[in-house]
């Protein structure tokens, strides 16, 4: 039985899911708050980490649709799951950050395995496609892990500033 993978998006600041997506679509910072009609001082405070400010409701159906993804949406709906918003990150020791890293370079060595017998034959059929995106949501998790847990470390606090 394959275990069923998703992303701890409750992990997540608001800065990092925000920046994810920019990074997923393809496009700068720029490009996006053009698109979505965010002048230079708008995008600034959405990217500020030490600012808590969070895009207009209007403007996210349009931040998904430049950014071609709906990762916010899934943020928002996985934190009022989780009962609100999280504002205290656990911070990591440098034996937790070791762990941490060790965990991440496990996934990615499976994802390596997975991708190896993906094409093995040189095709990537659906199955195939489907078993890589779960392990390398698996290393986004780890990924995002280690970057919540040095937070504390780098005197980032709550939602605005990751």
């Amino acid at each position: 039985m394959e275990k069923k993978n998703t992303l701890q998006l409750v992990k997540l600041s608001l800065g990092e899911v925000l920046d994810v997506m920019v990074r997923g679509s393809g496009r700068s910072w720029e490009e996006v708050g053009a698109l979505v009609g965010w002048g230079p001082s708008n995008l600034s405070r959405i990217r500020d980490k030490a600012e808590d400010y969070w895009p207009s409701l209007p403007n996210i159906g349009a931040f998904c649709l430049h950014t071609r993804s709906t990762l916010i949406l899934d943020w928002i709906k996985a934190s009022a799951e989780a009962g609100g918003l999280r504002r205290d990150f656990e911070s990591l020791d440098c034996q937790g950050l070791l762990f941490s890293l060790g965990g991440l370079f496990r996934e990615l060595g499976d994802v390596a395995r997975e991708c190896e017998r993906a094409v093995a034959d040189n095709n990537i059929n659906k199955t195939n496609a489907r078993r890589l995106i779960r392990e390398l949501f698996d290393v986004i998790e780890k990924a995002m892990e280690a970057v919540a847990g040095l937070r504390g470390a780098a005197g980032w606090g709550g939602d605005g500033e990751g």
